[in-house]
């Protein structure tokens, strides 16, 4: 950005100890009145809650850390909900580095943000662990860019873009990890956005894209990214007010946390619970979503697709029409040690998930299940909270497939699949049940091939 330039030592900041909210704010309101540089030099840097404006690029030097304090009180609540910025149910009242309504603003590196863990839980109020501050939070902001900054221990997600459009993040590391609300990128309701080259690993989900309100995401390229999580590495909900349009991701890396939490009988570390999950059950719409180019290390389950009719975080549940997916792709994607739990594809009574192309896709699968460890009868649960063991949850039984699970379908095309289980495995790699206009071509389990690999009820 061209303008003024300014070092946050101008306007009375001074490293270590002292808390330099109001010299950083500061700053940024002088740099905000012609539009330029603010910049924060090496050293550790303290503070509360900043707010960007308009035409102002915060800049991290090399060696600098700009570090949250520890007391509440430095993160004073404001919801961009009640000023009547956005309409969302999610919209965390706190965070360290704020931009609401501005136009061409940007976070830029080396340099590290370091939210200290947001207070390392003393905020108690309503809300629980989301009412922590978060590290970045862009709301209603338009020409945005963060590029090559260090994030790091937010107290909840590490940064939301909420109602955003024209976005750029680019070459970013994250690492989010403290409580079980640790996102490591949440966009919610923006449109025309870029997230390129960045390195994510989280607690909870790595990179999520949600629509708690009326504002859809639309317009969305991803590429050559690499998710770390102990929940899911790519994600599309839960919330779906608004759908998801147009977006496309490609060249992704997922794999499990290098910090991972503990979990019974999984002595080497907790594995992702999805690779890719395209959730759609609060309404909206979803439609030409194409993931390209997807690796995944120890997983759960590599792909989990939900159409289902929870609506629990819904604006004006009434007039809201069902909820659509429709022509969605994953193609080139490889997994590796993935299971126990199957890969499903799932609509609902009356409401299928419809053109749907699965491309080139190896799993590489634990297997290992008799024919009397599988469900009988597979619960709809449509108004459940979606997630992979949702029809599981509760009894000691697997889906009745031993790869991909699909039911409540319309025009689902399978082309190239290879599927390869570890240890023999009674149920059929690959059941349709309610499933209208299934084609196949080089399908592969083992011995079985396109059809034999296939069963229906």
């Amino acid at each position: 950005m061209t303008g003024m330039q300014t070092d946050i030592r101008e306007h009375g900041a001074l490293p270590e100890q002292r808390v330099n909210t109001a010299a950083i704010q500061a700053a940024i309101d002088a740099a905000g009145k012609a539009g330029g540089r603010v910049f924060v030099p090496p050293g550790v840097w303290r503070t509360g809650t900043v707010w960007l404006r308009s035409g102002v690029e915060l800049h991290l030097c090399k060696g600098a850390q700009l570090c949250g304090t520890n007391e509440p009180a430095d993160y004073p609540a404001w919801s961009p909900v009640e000023a009547g910025l956005v309409r969302s149910r999610r919209a965390g009242p706190r965070r360290m580095i704020g931009a609401a309504d501005c136009d061409d603003v940007a976070v830029t590196g080396p340099g590290m943000i370091d939210g200290q863990g947001g207070c390392g839980g003393q905020i108690k109020e309503a809300g629980g662990a989301e009412a922590h501050p978060q590290n970045l939070q862009f709301i209603n902001c338009s020409r945005i860019t963060v590029r090559d900054v260090q994030l790091r221990n937010s107290g909840t997600w590490m940064q939301q873009y909420l109602a955003c459009e024209q976005m750029h993040v680019h070459g970013i590391s994250v690492w989010n990890h403290g409580n079980k609300t640790n996102d490591g990128l949440d966009v919610d309701g923006c449109r025309d956005v870029r997230i390129s080259d960045c390195d994510i690993d989280s607690h909870d989900d790595a990179l999520v894209f949600k629509s708690t309100g009326p504002a859809p995401c639309r317009n969305i390229v991803v590429s050559n990214c690499r998710l770390r999580s102990n929940c899911h590495g790519l994600k599309f909900g839960t919330e779906s007010v608004g759908g998801f349009e147009n977006i496309r991701v490609s060249n992704i890396i997922i794999s499990p946390s290098r910090k991972p939490s503990p979990l019974p009988d999984h002595p080497h570390g907790r594995p992702v619970i999805t690779g890719c999950a395209l959730e759609c059950v609060d309404g909206g719409t979803m439609r030409h979503v194409h993931v390209d180019g997807l690796i995944v290390e120890h997983v759960f389950a590599p792909i989990f697709i939900k159409l289902g009719n929870r609506h629990d975080r819904r604006l004006e549940e009434a007039q809201a029409p069902e909820g659509v997916i429709e022509d969605v792709s994953i193609s080139n994607l490889h997994a590796r040690q993935a299971g126990p739990i199957t890969s499903s594809i799932t609509g609902y009574p009356g409401h299928p998930i419809r053109r749907v192309r699965l491309s080139n896709i190896s799993m590489e699968l634990y297997g290992g299940m008799t024919a009397a460890q599988a469900l009988s009868e597979v619960p709809e649960r449509s108004d459940a909270y979606p997630e992979v063991n949702m029809y599981t949850r509760g009894t000691d039984r697997q889906l009745p497939a031993s790869a991909l699970y699909l039911r409540h379908v319309e025009d689902i095309t399978l082309r190239d699949v290879s599927l390869h289980l570890l240890a023999r495995d009674a149920r059929p790699p690959i059941l349709a049940d309610d499933v209208e206009g299934v084609s196949i071509a080089g399908v592969r389990c083992g011995a079985l091939a396109d059809d034999t690999c296939i069963a229906r009820r």
